[in-house]
């Protein structure tokens, strides 16, 4: 304080001016524990001072990213680097600015009374560069927010043999054959009496020209379903292409409840073929049933009828199949000469 003071009256002869004798300022003693305070207030205007005369040679520029400090907490709150005059020069690297952008942060966290001080590192030496004044405020989530449900879904068999289905057709559009094989085998895991499925995978294994595993696949949804049309049909077509019409015919031994017209025709025929009587008049006993207006089924029925020397009966079902349809002009003449014979043994008959 006295060199202050020599320093003022010096000043004041210089100019001329008459001033009183400056006496030096007697200050109480100051307790320990105000001498923190006075500690930080003046370094804390002499971080100010420098600032200012810097802020006027170095241009303000807005806060780098990785200086600001992450607060791991879901609602709003900031953090302030406030300088110790205590503190060690800290290891953290680049420049340091003084950013204006960060006020009005500041100012919400203070209005929500979350304000959390952090210790900063400040430079030993000489301050060259203004001091860092930062505040981090974290966005709180919504508590709205949708959280992820994990749900597990339990499929049946029947969604089960779908999706594999769904897979097994994509990879045959890929032309990948036995990926396809693989999970037509998975859905009929799962629906062993779905036709359609072992339809489809005994056709692949023909086409590979594994006849037998084709054969075996048939039989065994044959012994599942014993009224199943459907299997049955395809078996014996499969036997009939590798020329087994026996073996084919005894695939259409029985009669479901449900036979179609396709079933019964092709049963008709085999027996036929096969000299089976009594298979082929049943097979066109029903087809009539099913289908009167056809005069092939009473052709077949009257050929049938006469072979089992049943004449009268015979005569009925081939006048029947001159009134149908779908006979060519060749049948028709077979049948006229049917009719002529069958007319030329009765009158040989009443003659004895």
């Amino acid at each position: 304080m006295s060199a202050i003071n020599q320093a003022l009256s010096e000043l004041a002869r210089k100019k001329g001016g008459k001033i009183a004798a400056i006496e030096p300022v007697k200050v109480k003693p100051v307790k320990q524990k105000l001498i923190l305070p006075w500690v930080v207030g003046s370094f804390g205007l002499s971080l100010a001072v420098g600032g200012w005369a810097i802020s006027y040679q170095a241009p303000t520029s807005e806060v780098a990213p990785e200086a600001i400090i992450p607060v791991a907490n879901d609602r709003v709150t900031s953090a302030i680097l406030i300088a110790s005059p205590t503190a060690k020069m800290s290891s953290q690297s680049g420049a340091i600015y003084r950013s204006e952008q960060n006020a009005p942060a500041i100012q919400e966290a203070i209005h929500d009374e979350k304000v959390i001080q952090v210790s900063s590192s400040v430079v030993a030496e000489p301050i060259t560069q203004p001091v860092q004044l930062i505040a981090k405020v974290a966005t709180k989530e919504s508590a709205n927010q949708a959280d992820m449900v994990v749900e597990q879904v339990e499929l049946t068999a029947g969604q089960l043999s779908d999706k594999a289905q769904q897979q097994a057709k994509k990879a045959l559009d890929n032309n990948n054959l036995k990926e396809a094989l693989d999970y037509y085998h998975e859905a009929l895991k799962y629906t062993p009496q779905n036709e359609k499925v072992r339809q489809t995978l005994a056709a692949l294994y023909y086409g590979k020209d594994e006849v037998r595993r084709a054969v075996d696949l048939l039989q065994k949804g044959i012994s599942l379903d014993k009224e199943s049309v459907v299997l049955r049909l395809s078996l014996a077509k499969l036997l009939m292409k590798q020329k087994q019409d026996a073996a084919a015919l005894s695939a259409l031994a029985a009669i479901p409840e449900n036979a179609t017209i396709e079933y019964l025709s092709l049963r008709g025929v085999l027996a036929q073929k096969a000299n089976q009587e009594a298979m082929a008049l049943s097979s066109y006993q029903q087809l009539v049933q099913l289908d009167p207006d056809s005069g092939r089924w009473w052709l077949g029925l009257a050929i049938q009828q006469e072979r089992a020397l049943d004449f009268d009966q015979a005569k009925n079902s081939y006048e029947s199949a001159l009134r149908g349809f779908g006979l060519s002009g060749q049948s028709q003449q077979f049948i006229r000469d049917r009719l002529a014979l069958i007319d030329q043994l009765g009158e040989q008959n009443g003659a004895n």
